[in-house]
């Protein structure tokens, strides 16, 4: 039988669309392949073959197999078996041989490609898994729906952790949708047909035009009816726009309460930046940013318009902290700078020093990021000038609060710097924090200012060739650990064991000692297991820096050149992601490492 010749013409996936006709060509050979490799009889590959062109996977198929090769093949397999009429078609073997062929052709096709692919294929298993999305189906959701809605709420999300919550919030609004739409009604007014229309629209994934029906529906004359201004939020939401989200929000809220405005914009404006900010979703972080400029714009007073900008600034800054670039931090550093316009020492003597506090923690965000100290310096000043009025007695926690955050731009200057002092006055700092930081009060503080305090004992023991910091900075940075656990805190437990990868590091470096060196590797591979470069690239490259000077150090005892291979590898890994960010201090750093490295093999 000529299966090559059968399978050339043969329409591996109903349609014609390009990607459609690509995956075709890449299936067809395995097909071949490995149905000659069958031993069934020529009679019963005739049958298989006759099988793959009446039931081509389609799209939905592949869907609703979770992009998983192994249940694809199997669900369409079930459903050949249920139907099928033709003894020929029921024989066991056909169908094993059916259902195998099938998976092996599609598993390089429905194979994730990169990183984001990969999350969104788990997110549609998790989903799968949890009925979630069958329940979608059940409403007449399309797979192309859920695709959509997966795929950008994973290009949102910081990680799938978040994505995973965002888009379980997403399905009950997706699913109320469908029902709304098609709940029956005693006079099918105009805006049940609204609702009808949008619905179909957004089961097919079509949210920005179910939102433009909406628009287009509201203009007709039936603007102030809240059932289409709710359902106008829905439709945004799921598209991900955030500014509209933003707009038709604060529709809502005048609508609900017109004298009170201000107020209740910032309480909205306040639940989102705290979704934004614990969730890790980007869309709600930006609805925040929106909704406070929003409210800049309902502020009459100095009280008012400062918590808008105060608002608008700590909004930015935690999309600032996440990107890449820097401009969403030098707007936060704008917004703070125009709060305290508003908010003077005299008038408003704690929210200004809250506001300094909030721009020195943006300054020092960017000044970590370029290779001049000026705005470390005047993150410093700033936190200087909120314990003017944060003192100890007045309001111990945000007292020690500042002592922390001035310790690491002590340390980020002191690590700059020739001498000691500043590193002896980041010490003084996190000690200072850590008399109102206690692990029984607060726990997750103490551990955060243990880790700051390792950090700067660190590079003391380093400067000062002095092991016994080092062994007081392991110390530091193991007491850390005792509360940021990797399940209770993912990140920070990251974060932690790189710092104490570079405290072993600098111990193994000293001592020769490659006992120490392995510990060091050890604690930033356990880092590299929630630092992805995916979900927080800057810092997974950190940790490949290190990864490369440690491997310089074993070479430096050893001798093996194959640690500077490793090590050449592990940074420029680093430098690619520093150059994409734009961070010249990094970069240069990284620089410095390539250049240790050629020197060594000369």
């Amino acid at each position: 039988m000529a299966i090559g010749a059968a399978l050339s013409g043969l329409s591996l996936f109903r349609g014609s669309d390009r990607q459609t006709r690509e995956a075709a060509k890449l299936m067809a050979p395995i097909l071949q392949a490995e149905l000659e490799r069958s031993p069934l009889p020529a009679d019963h590959k005739k049958v298989v073959l006759d099988l793959l062109k009446t039931n081509a996977p389609t799209f939905e198929d592949i869907s609703e197999g979770s992009y998983i090769a192994a249940r694809i093949a199997k669900n369409i397999r079930d459903g050949v078996a249920a139907t099928a009429k033709d003894p020929a078609r029921q024989n066991p073997s056909v169908l094993n041989t059916f259902e195998a062929v099938l998976a092996a052709a599609l598993a390089p096709i429905v194979a994730p490609s990169d990183q984001q692919s990969a999350d969104t294929a788990t997110l549609l298993q998790r989903l799968d898994a949890s009925g979630g999305a069958q329940r979608m189906r059940d409403e007449g959701i399309t797979e192309r729906a859920i695709l959509r809605l997966a795929t950008r709420i994973v290009q949102d999300a910081t990680d799938l952790g978040a994505a995973w919550t965002a888009i379980e919030d997403a399905v009950a609004i997706a699913i109320r949708v469908q029902q709304e739409g098609h709940a029956p009604s005693n006079h099918r007014d105009f805006v049940d047909e609204v609702f009808a229309r949008t619905a179909q629209l957004a089961a097919e994934g079509n949210y920005a035009q179910a939102l433009d029906a909406i628009h287009a529906a509201r203009e007709e004359g039936k603007a102030r009816d809240a059932r289409l201004l709710a359902r106008a939020v829905d439709m945004a939401t799921l598209a991900g726009d955030a500014e509209a989200t933003a707009t038709l929000l604060t529709e809502q809220v005048m609508r609900d309460a017109p004298k009170g405005v201000f107020d209740a914009l910032r309480a909205l404006q306040d639940e989102w930046y705290v979704k934004g900010r614990d969730r890790g979703v980007t869309f709600e972080a930006t609805v925040a940013i929106h909704l406070a400029q929003i409210s800049l714009e309902h502020a009459g007073t100095p009280d008012t318009r400062g918590a808008a900008w105060n608002d608008l600034g700590i909004a930015l800054a935690i999309l600032g902290g996440r990107d890449s670039d820097t401009a969403r931090l030098e707007q936060a550093v704008a917004a703070y700078e125009n709060a305290l316009l508003e908010f003077t020492r005299d008038r408003a003597t704690l929210d200004w020093a809250i506001t300094q506090n909030n721009l020195g923690n943006a300054l020092r965000s960017l000044g970590e990021r370029e290779s001049d100290t000026m705005r470390l310096e005047q993150a410093v000043k700033a936190y200087e000038n909120a314990l003017f009025e944060r003192t100890r007695d007045r309001v111990p926690l945000d007292w020690a609060m500042t002592q922390n955050n001035l310790g690491n731009a002590l340390w980020s200057l002191g690590e700059r710097e020739s001498d000691t002092a500043r590193l002896e006055q980041a010490v003084t700092a996190f000690e200072s924090a850590l008399l109102e930081h206690t692990r029984d009060r607060l726990p997750l503080d103490w551990a955060m200012t243990q880790n700051n305090l390792g950090r700067a004992l660190q590079t003391l023991g380093n400067r000062e060739s002095n092991t016994v910091r080092l062994e007081q900075a392991v110390t530091a940075n193991e007491n850390a650990l005792l509360e940021y656990t990797r399940d209770r805190v993912p990140l920070d437990w990251a974060m932690t064991q790189n710092n104490l990868g570079n405290v072993l590091r600098s111990l193994g470096e000293r001592e020769s000692d490659t006992a120490r060196l392995e510990q060091a590797v050890t604690a930033y591979e356990n880092a590299l297991l929630e630092w992805t470069r995916d979900r927080v690239p800057l810092n997974w490259a950190f940790t490949n820096g290190n990864l490369g000077a440690v491997e310089i150090a074993f070479f430096d005892i050893t001798g093996n050149a194959t640690h500077l291979d490793r090590a050449k590898d592990y940074v420029a890994n680093a430098h690619e992601v520093f150059v994409e960010a734009g961070a010249s201090r990094y970069i240069e750093m990284a620089d410095v490492l390539l250049a240790k490295i050629d020197a060594r093999r000369t």
